[in-house]
């Protein structure tokens, strides 16, 4: 194989689980299922879980019978918690390389080519400080490239004889391809579910059935994202390193209830909130929107009641992030969709066509003059300046409620390093 290039991918071990027991150590070694918004289904597990034989997605009430009887410790999602810890463990990686591409929540690739260090004792140099710094575990795989760097860190995790580190590139070629043997090909990085089932029909099973393939029949089935990973898995780097995140293409911010709604109200009120948190996430990224979607949904497990998928999309002439534009606009919108009489259990909204190159104006008075634009403008960054100092103190009417569309979170850990309210006391 060759090997021009040296990739690493640093993954946290059950990083849902792991974060939890940062705080709570006498979690160690026990069974930790974290469950989705509303605790509806299995969004990570500890290894003792798996074991278990619990399933990811499996609805939480399928399996509380199993939980109960074997003392599995159950945690709603903290998605503020596993944040910051996330960007705790992403600073520490970025000081072994000087190339960071941070591809999820719990993964970072980085470039290691060139750097004058023995890479296995300097990849658990980096094991030991995460865990010291943050207490989240992690494993390593190194290789020529980001497919096999993917599939050294999944035999990192498998085989506790290499200590969390694993480095492809070192094995003999026989050796090699035992190992692909032994991965089915779905387990490839960039090989999905449904590419898997187009290579099972012709007999390509596992990973080495794949590595021995005709490349022009890959190529005809998967396209050339299937020729890529191809490639890389012979050790011909195709995908590099992306240091610089691309461009979103929407935010998405939607709920699933922790009542179902049926009045218009509750409804804006929940939707005003997600319209917000979007917002607030288009300005942290410096990106205005020139779509708006809003949409709600009835249960589709109700079999008695009708299932209703109720949305629409409004373009807009000139992108904007403005809040005051797009909470409005959001309620003009639900009031076009509502329909009385069901109970809706999910709704949100979808920022689309974002851009970075944007001017902020008025979506309903274009003609304004210029100052008053300006006058708007002021307000909204003196808004988003009072919300960001004093925790959301500055409402909107249609924000204040019963809050009855709040997700459940009957399991929740407290917000040990985002709350000043939560912090862990000793």
């Amino acid at each position: 194989m060759t090997k021009n290039n040296k990739f690493a991918l640093i993954d946290c071990n059950n990083f849902y689980a792991s974060c939890e027991r940062v705080f709570e150590p006498k979690l160690e070694g026990k069974p930790i299922v974290v469950l989705s918004n509303n605790d509806g289904c299995i969004v990570a597990r500890s290894n003792e879980a798996k074991a278990l034989g619990i399933k990811m997605g499996v609805p939480y009430f399928q399996i509380k019978n199993l939980i109960l009887q074997n003392d599995v410790v159950v945690r709603s999602s903290n998605y503020p918690l596993y944040g910051d810890m996330s960007s705790r463990v992403m600073r520490i990686i970025a000081q072994y390389s000087p190339i960071q591409e941070i591809y999820s929540i719990d993964e970072s690739f980085i470039d290691l080519e060139g750097l004058p260090f023995d890479l296995v004792t300097h990849m658990q140099s980096l094991r030991r400080q995460v865990r010291c710094w943050t207490g989240v575990p992690v494993c390593v795989g190194m290789g020529s490239t980001k497919v096999l760097a993917k599939l050294a860190n999944r035999i990192a995790k498998k085989y506790s004889k290499f200590n969390g580190v694993f480095d492809i590139d070192a094995l003999p070629y026989q050796r090699y391809k035992r190992l692909l043997r032994s991965v089915e090909v779905g387990d490839l990085w960039g090989i999905g579910r449904q590419s898997a089932k187009k290579l099972s029909r012709i007999n390509i099973n596992s990973s080495y059935d794949f590595y021995k393939a005709d490349i022009g029949i890959i190529e005809t089935l998967l396209g050339v994202n299937g020729k890529r990973v191809y490639q890389e898995l012979r050790g011909h780097s195709c995908v590099s390193i992306e240091c610089i995140p691309p461009t979103r293409q929407q935010i998405v911010s939607s709920r699933s209830f922790g009542a179902d709604l049926t009045d218009f109200d509750e409804l804006n009120q929940a939707l005003t909130i997600l319209t917000r948190k979007a917002v607030n996430k288009l300005n942290n990224h410096k990106l205005a929107a020139t779509t708006l979607t809003v949409f709600i949904y009835t249960n589709p497990h109700k079999k008695d009641k009708p299932c209703v998928h109720l949305s629409k999309t409004v373009g807009m002439t000139t992108a904007t992030q403005d809040e005051s534009l797009l909470i409005p606009l959001t309620a003009k919108i639900l009031k076009l969709i509502y329909e009385p009489g069901h109970s809706f259990y999910k709704g949100g909204i979808v920022l689309g066509n974002l851009s970075k190159n944007y001017r902020q104006q008025d979506l309903f008075s274009m003609n304004q003059n210029s100052q008053s634009k300006a006058d708007n403008y002021s307000k909204f960054n003196a808004i988003q300046s009072i919300n960001r100092r004093f925790n959301e103190s500055v409402k909107y009417a249609s924000e204040v409620g019963n809050d009855r569309w709040q997700s459940r979170a009957d399991f929740r850990s407290n917000r040990y390093t985002t709350s000043w309210n939560e912090l862990l006391l000793v």
